[in-house]
This record gives C-alpha cells, structure tokens and sequence, in this order.
C-alpha cells in the first residue's frame, strides 16, 4: 500500500483478522484506518496519528469516527491546546450513561501542557477499560519528546507528505472512491498541481459534481484538469532543483522564461523550503504548493547559503535579478548537495522513511 506506517508492525494478534499492532510500535496506514473503522475491543487504546499531511490525518479522525457511529460509542473531541490535567482525566474516565464504551480524539496533540501529557500517559499504562483515544499532530514524532513518549505508550499512523508517485496512488482511490471514471493520465495530472493531496481531494469533489450517473466527466470539465498544468511553475522549479533533477528543472526554467518569472521571486521559493525544513514551527506555512522535496538539514543549510550567495551578489552589483534564478540553479546544482529524496528520474540515491 502507498503509505506506510513506522516501526514494528507485529504484535500480539486480534480476533477476526483485524490488524496486529504492538504497544509503542507503528502501524500501517491501511491497516490502520480499518482498525480505527472498527470495534473498540480490536482498537489500541491510544493511537497517533502524526505527520503534515492533514487529508492522511483526516481519512484516520473519519474512519475513528464512523467506528464510533457504528458500534453508538460516546465520542468526543478535546483541543490539546485547551486542555488540563484535570480536564483531560475527567474526560478519559467518563463514559456516557447511553454508551458502553467512550471514544476521544485529541486534536493538536503537540500541544498538550506537561500535565496534560503526563495524565495521558499514566492513563495510558492503565487498564483503559471502555475508552479509546486518537491523537493527531502535524508535527512528526521525532521532533518532540512529548511526542516520543506518547508514541512509546501507544501506537503510531506515520502521515507525511507523500512523495509524487504515492501522492498519484492516492488521486487513483479518491476517483475510484467517488465513482468516477476518468481517462488515463487524470490521476497524474490532479496529483501534479495539486499543492497537497487536500486539495486534490477538493478537486476529484468538482469533477464529481460534473459527473454523470456512469461517472463519467463531460469533456469541458477535464480540459480545466488538463489545463491546470500548462503555466509556469516557480514553485516546480524549486523542487527540481533542490531534487538534483536538472532535465526537468531547466523544463520549468524555460516555462519560466516564457513568462518572464524568476529574479528575487526564485529566491524566496528555495529560501522558504530550506527554512521549513530547519524550523518547521517558524516557516512550516507557505504561500504556494507544498514541496514534495525533503531537505535534511545539512542540504536546506547549503540551500541557504546559494540563496545569501545570490543576494549578496545581486545588491553588489555583480548579478542583475534576471540572473538570479539561473545562477542560483547552477549553484546548487553543482554544490553535489541536492538532496535525493524525491521521486524524479533525476534523483540519485535512496529515500528516507516516514513511513
């Protein structure tokens, strides 16, 4: 399946096939989403949904949630960034009168205080009888203790951002789940501009209202889809470039040039990427599509110091800001630190897992 969950995947098994998760280990997100669709008694009693990818995030609240509709549990949502101690415990303890058994979803869950994060997991260590409870967060588990130590108690839904061809595996089932039936090549092509798989989402729902009863999409419906590509697209630039994928960075730079894009523009494309990827707090909102690009640290800092170089170079005089962007890909590009975590053909080495 197209995204994976991390860590050990075995544990003790459940009846009636239901996945098998192990306390502190990681889940797959296939078998997950149908474990939390489920009945409460195959459900870990804490499960962390963890990742920036919010569409991934919303399929696991979605499935919680239609498990609790389908077996008339009491669910509840608590904000981690409202909560207390006291509040927290009280609300894990108390099941409805009407139900036998209690499901709670913690949003932000990156935010919860000490003592509520300290409740949580004292609760957590406990028999749990009756009560089940989702945690989701943008945030990914390795940057915050808080985080590991929820993660340790319980079981982890790794939801990062897809690389190209996942993000097209999941266009494929969102059109296969709206009943649609589009011409080949539409899947690749809503997962192409679509600056996160949310907004693909958004658009699979467009198409269907164009549907008919067969699913199919009148033709004018899908020259917008095929259109949507067309222009230029700094932010594909950036992406090419920062992937070490110099065919189809000098593709887009050529689109670029036809209409007259680049200059200080190219610079903050790569800047806000390096910068997301060293202070994800800081700079994780952009005004553009999501990069699929992963940095390390190592490469967003090489990335930055190409962007100073350009800028410094522009204000002496010795650049002017047509040049910016095409010396700034030549840097790059020739610095032998573009990453190789993006699924391009141009792209050399392995991927890091998030899975």
């Amino acid at each position: 399946m197209v995204t994976r969950g991390p860590g050990n995947a075995s544990g003790a098994g459940r009846a009636g096939g239901a996945a098998a998760w192990k306390r502190g280990g990681g889940l797959a997100f296939d078998p997950a989403e149908l474990l939390l669709a489920g009945d409460s008694s195959g459900l870990p009693p804490l499960t962390l949904a963890s990742g920036v990818d919010e569409y991934l995030r919303g399929r696991l609240v979605a499935a919680f949630r239609a498990g609790a509709e389908r077996e008339g549990a009491d669910l509840r949502r608590l904000e981690g960034d409202d909560l207390d101690a006291g509040a927290l415990a009280g609300a894990l303890a108390s099941i409805s009168l009407f139900s036998t058994s209690l499901r709670v979803w913690i949003r932000e869950g990156s935010k919860l205080d000490k003592g509520s994060e300290e409740a949580l997991l004292a609760w957590a260590r406990g028999t749990a009888e009756g009560t089940r409870v989702l945690v989701t967060t943008a945030r990914d588990v390795a940057e915050l203790r808080g985080l590991q130590a929820i993660a340790s108690v319980g079981v982890t839904v790794s939801c990062p951002t897809p690389r190209p061809a996942e993000a097209a595996t999941w266009v494929e089932r969102m059109i296969a789940e709206a009943g649609l039936n589009l011409p080949p090549g539409a899947a690749e092509a809503l997962a192409m501009h679509a600056r996160d798989l949310l907004e693909a989402q958004r658009e699979v729902e467009k198409l269907r209202a164009h549907a008919d009863e067969s699913g199919r999409v009148p033709p004018r419906a899908l020259d917008a889809l095929r259109g949507a590509r067309a222009g230029a697209s700094l932010d594909r630039w950036a992406d090419a470039v920062l992937a070490g994928d110099a065919l189809n960075a000098r593709r887009e730079a050529a689109a670029l040039d036809a209409e007259g894009v680049g200059g200080t523009n190219a610079l903050w494309a790569v800047a806000e990427r390096a910068l997301a990827a060293l202070e994800p707090q800081s700079f994780g909102y952009r005004r553009g599509p999501v990069s699929r690009t992963r940095l390390t640290p190592s490469q967003a800092r090489a990335a930055l110091h190409a962007v100073y170089a350009a800028d410094r170079a522009l204000k002496r005089g010795e650049l002017r800001d047509s040049q910016l962007r095409d010396w700034m890909e030549r840097k790059i590009l020739e610095s032998g630190k573009a990453p190789a975590l993006h699924d391009s053909a141009g792209a050399k080495g392995g991927s890091r897992s998030h899975a």
